[in-house]
């Protein structure tokens, strides 16, 4: 749907001094930084080894290597340990603006070799971590990091950091509290809205639901011991255990395609959201396509000469409905292809980006998530040259619904669409979730009511499922987005069952879409317009394209309407 060529936009830009889009400067992504080591003391009363090694955000999630060596000045290594950990990046954020994190690994030290720890005790650390998205022996994020450090007596206020766990619907894990420098005192601070967390023993125990899959996070807090204990008036330390439940083999392949709502327009791959000011050298140009300010891409302008997809492909920063949806379930062999602007007919057989579609077959997906078919039709509609089309027609004439099928047929999208959908089921055995479009009011689209938007969507919905229906019901699942509520009455599109007007009038249901959209229909209808999102939080729809394409809390409700992993 980001395939813009509006003239009401371009004139709302004229008015606006064009801003740069330079996304938020980004760390390196090949390094990997070792931290000072310490020893700390378990739950339990033993010795622990503290390893802080700093990695990219993009390996929150992913298996990596630790290679320690333990010795001593003149006396040759003691010990050595080769250690597996699925990292834990803390609390999960969308979007998830953070470029890298730190995870604290821990050794366990049996009693006699605690008891030899030294000052001249040194470790040798060999971090050597790669991530190969595309599987061709070239790796796009990590590298080889080794360190000598000295290590100092227990004192510092670091705790080891809890692997990601992961257990089948319904069972029983356990997991040792984490070890520090101090002997905290360790509490749930907030127990999982899915699931039972419970301290016993110096170990958390977590119960997952039988029938939940997906991700849970468990909040801790340790306290030190009370008054008359040395550091007694330290600050209470926090964690976050992060839980995947239910997900298959952690080698499923998800791969995207599709789109600008698969592509998660409107914001850079470091997470930073777009803004008005920067639509101009956003926005896709009239010939060609580059993808650019879209999630999953590195390119800030729509100048670019090609396209440039981000490291791994935007599922670290969690915002697009395919990221949001591999995260939740622990996938991490994930690769969004999807272009902002780009047509069905882009991707069938024939069309500029076949090549992309047969490499994504050739990857031998478990799982391919697309939205697909907006484009150029809504585009055209809302914002093209004949941006009044159906509307006058429809005001002066009616068949408001005939005009818009003519305008399918026009464009055959049913036929690009069956050509798409009938090259994937061909050639792969994937389960595909055809997502569809969810609702949102333009600001800037002034010829249509919120209610013929609304049944513009219906209408192109209804396309989707069909030619789905046609092709293989069993094989292209569709799946609907949640509602976006407008605030108004749209019916008869969707039922008016909600009140937040002292006078009575029915609406959808607060308004989750952008804040300029919100301000426009506030002055529109100042009697029955219902302001939102219900209880807080941001809107579904961003502002930074005049509340088009769903914000990543948008994407996170759309997300959450597909079925996990089988």
């Amino acid at each position: 749907m980001s395939r813009l060529r509006p003239l009401l936009v371009a004139a709302l830009l004229a008015l606006l001094a064009p801003a740069s889009v330079a996304a938020a400067r980004e760390v390196d992504e090949h390094t990997i930084e070792i931290g000072r080591a310490s020893t700390g003391t378990t739950a339990a009363g033993g010795v622990s080894l503290l390893i802080p090694i700093r990695y990219g955000i993009q390996f929150a999630g992913r298996s990596v290597e630790t290679r320690v060596w333990l010795f001593n000045r003149g006396s040759g290594v003691k010990r050595k340990w080769v250690l597996h950990d699925r990292l834990s990046s803390g609390h999960r954020r969308t979007p998830e603006r953070r470029r890298s994190f730190v995870f604290v690994h821990r050794i366990d030290l049996g009693p006699a070799l605690a008891g030899r720890l030294r000052g001249k005790s040194r470790l040798r650390v060999l971090s050597p971590n790669f991530i190969d998205v595309e599987g061709d022996g070239r790796y796009e994020v990590g590298g080889i990091s080794e360190a000598v450090k000295r290590l100092p007596p227990a004192g510092r206020r670091l705790c080891s950091s809890t692997p990601r766990l992961r257990l089948s619907p319904g069972r029983l894990i356990s997991a040792p509290l984490p070890a520090c420098g101090f002997s905290y005192r360790w509490s749930i601070a907030k127990q999982p809205p899915d699931g039972r967390a419970r301290i016993r023993g110096g170990r958390l125990l977590y119960s997952a639901p039988q029938r939940f899959r997906g991700s849970a996070e468990i909040a801790l807090v340790g306290t030190l011991p009370g008054e008359g204990t040395a550091h007694a008036s330290a600050e209470p330390v926090s964690g976050v255990i992060g839980v995947t439940v239910g997900t298959a083999d952690p080698g499923v392949v998800v791969r995207a395609l599709g789109d600008s709502v698969t592509a998660g327009f409107g914001y850079f791959s470091n997470g930073t959201a777009m803004t008005i000011k920067q639509l101009f050298g956003c926005r896709p140009p009239a010939k060609g396509y580059d993808d650019a300010c879209s999630s999953n891409s590195l390119v800030t302008s729509n100048k670019a000469a090609k396209v440039e997809y981000a490291p791994d492909y935007g599922l670290a920063n969690n915002i697009s409905w395919a990221a949001q949806w591999a995260n939740e379930h622990g996938v991490t062999d994930f690769a969004n292809y999807a272009i902002s602007g780009s047509e069905p007919a882009n991707w069938a057989p024939g069309g500029e980006f076949h090549e992309t579609t047969k490499r994504i077959e050739s990857e031998d997906p478990d799982y391919i998530l697309m939205t697909m078919g907006a484009n150029p039709l809504l585009s055209e509609m809302l914002f093209g040259v004949d941006n009044m089309g159906c509307a006058v027609y429809a005001d002066l004439f009616g068949g408001y619904r005939e005009c818009i099928e003519e305008a399918f047929a026009e464009v055959k999208l049913q036929a690009s669409l069956k050509a798409l959908y009938a090259d994937l089921v061909e050639n792969t055995q994937a389960t595909i979730f055809l997502m569809q479009y969810h609702l949102s009011v333009p600001s800037v689209a002034l010829a249509y009511s919120a209610t013929q938007i609304a049944e513009m969507g219906k209408l192109l919905n209804r396309e989707i499922a069909a030619v789905a229906a046609e092709v293989s019901p069993q094989r292209l699942r569709v799946v609907a987005p949640p509602h976006f509520d407008v605030g108004i009455d749209i019916s008869p599109v969707y039922p008016a069952s909600f009140s937040c007007s002292r006078l009575g009038f029915k609406v959808d249901g607060p308004s989750v879409q952008s804040d300029p959209t919100q301000d426009e229909l506030a002055i529109l209808h100042p009697l029955s317009f219902c302001e939102g999102p219900a209880g807080g939080g941001p809107p579904w729809v961003i502002s930074g394209d005049t509340g088009i394409h769903p914000s990543g809390a948008g994407y996170a409700q759309m997300a959450s309407q597909v079925p996990p992993p089988e």
